[in-house]
């Protein structure tokens, strides 16, 4: 029997090499174990033709990709295309992309096949019918083509029990995806749960995972980090979890029991003094929290449920129990107003004074297709790609993403501009804080050098990346 090769494609600029590809993992994992020969590959843009021709050399079943919204949706869709000019081999993708725009996928030339949302049974199932050649009409939660045109199979319903899933870390050589994040030395990413209950309005959430909130089992959770630590020398974790504190008790459960530092994923009407001094004790190290505006009238629209008073009332917890955190910011989103965009880059301005150690990153709204905001975005004129592929070119992070409602380039600026504030950087820090309080954004050669510089480190490929990487680790506040 042919063997199966599983692909996800990261992207340079973006250092995300290093990331355990959960998608492929946890579908390479069933598929293991369901007796089928796997092969997982995790790439980055630059390895798209040495990859093509050795999966060509192979001549595997299929070709499954997982794929995001955004530039891995452009590269996925170079790979597949690049595999059907030499083989007629069988291209299925899954993961997000595939999940918000089903039919559009199969609406491409080089899609066979796409499997939505969670895709453990279905890949399986999905698996034993193309090795009869059989139409695969009755398996749950994937797409085909009949007669040239798309056909969606109804959805399937979530796993119930996540432990009947378990990771086969056997598939991945672990050390590629094991990197350094602040003072630890060998960090590596994992999950805990999918999905999350709330009803953010720009969420894929919405309709990738139906608001369901799904877990490993404690007892999961530790043991699979415990042979992380045991086998690996894991000094540290990240968690990917969208949203980590769905379940307080939980979540400092797993904490207390893996006795590891960590960094998480939390939402801001979650913290609390007895929280943070939880946090502290359970040596959180890091987190990523959502205050995405600084407007109550555009938190009401995007359905955060919380107050900028409210964000202020935990960012004083958190700074006053001196935990780390990153506050993730929306901009552009539609109807806001010039006063709107400014109250937040203010409140921004306004945490850097509350908490020593807070980092921040702003990007501009990104309409997901399904989501409950993306007709209202189609309305106040986005105008969505007609291709695949074309999904490459919108990405909140990228300076060249043409939002109908925000100059995306001035985004990127400020975004740089905040993240210098998180540096020891003596008299310098007063000039960035004046580009700040006086919207002063322009002449940005420092962004373009220390960007060059921190590439440079962060990669650490030669003598002095790594010179680099010692002073980047000496210039961080936290």
């Amino acid at each position: 029997m042919k063997k199966i090769i599983l692909v996800q494609i990261n992207y340079t600029p973006d250092h995300s090499e290093r990331i355990l590809p959960m998608g492929i993992l946890c579908v390479g994992s069933t598929l293991k174990k369901a007796g089928f020969e796997v092969e997982l590959i995790n790439i980055n843009e630059k390895e798209i033709n040495k990859t093509t021709d050795y999966i060509v050399e192979q001549d595997p079943l299929y070709v499954g990709i997982s794929v995001m919204t955004g530039i891995q949706t452009q590269h996925s869709a170079t790979l597949s295309k690049k595999i059907k000019e030499k083989k007629n081999i069988p291209i299925i993708w899954g993961g997000i992309h595939p999940s918000l725009l089903p039919e559009q996928c199969l609406g491409e030339d080089y899609i066979d096949y796409i499997v939505i949302s969670e895709g453990e049974i279905s890949i399986v199932e999905l698996t034993e019918k193309i090795i009869k050649n059989e139409t695969p009409s009755e398996v749950l939660g994937i797409g085909y083509k009949k007669d040239g045109k798309p056909e969606i199979t109804p959805s399937r319903p979530f796993i119930t029990d996540l432990d009947q899933y378990r990771l086969d870390f056997s598939l991945l050589d672990l050390e590629k995806f094991i990197f350094p994040l602040g003072k630890y030395k060998r960090v590596i990413a994992y999950k805990s749960s999918r999905g999350c209950p709330f009803n953010c309005a720009f969420c894929y959430n919405n309709i990738f995972n139906k608001n369901k909130w799904r877990i490993w089992s404690v007892d999961a959770v530790v043991e699979d980090i415990k042979f992380l630590k045991d086998n690996y020398n894991i000094d540290a974790i990240k968690f990917y979890d969208d949203n980590f504190f769905v379940n307080k008790n939980r979540a400092l459960e797993i904490l207390e029991k893996i006795d590891l530092p960590s960094h998480l994923e939390i939402r801001i009407d979650s913290i609390n003094d007895e929280i943070a001094e939880k946090l502290k004790k359970y040596k959180v190290f890091d987190m990523l929290i959502g205050v995405e505006s600084g407007s109550d009238r555009l938190l009401q629209l995007i359905d955060k449920r919380f107050t900028v008073d409210k964000v202020m009332e935990s960012v004083r917890i958190l700074g006053k129990y001196d935990l780390p955190a990153a506050y993730s910011v929306i901009v552009g989103l539609p109807t806001e107003t010039k006063e709107e965009f400014e109250s937040t880059i203010d409140l921004l301005y306004k945490i850097y004074g509350v908490h020593p150690q807070a980092v921040f990153t702003l990007g501009a709204y990104l309409p997901y297709p399904g989501s409950k905001m993306y007709d209202f975005a189609i309305e106040n004129g986005f105008k969505p790609p007609s291709k695949t592929e074309d999904w490459g070119k919108i990405d909140r992070f990228r300076k060249d993403f043409n939002s109908p409602w925000v100059n995306v380039k001035e985004v990127w600026r400020i975004r740089e501009y905040f993240k210098f504030l998180n540096w020891r950087l003596g008299p310098l820090i007063k000039w960035f804080e004046w580009r700040i309080r006086h919207r002063f954004f322009g002449l940005p050669l420092d962004i373009y050098l220390t960007e060059y510089f921190a590439g440079l480190a962060i990669e650490q490929k030669n003598p002095m990346g790594k010179f680099l990487r010692k002073v980047y680790n000496l210039t961080r506040r936290s």
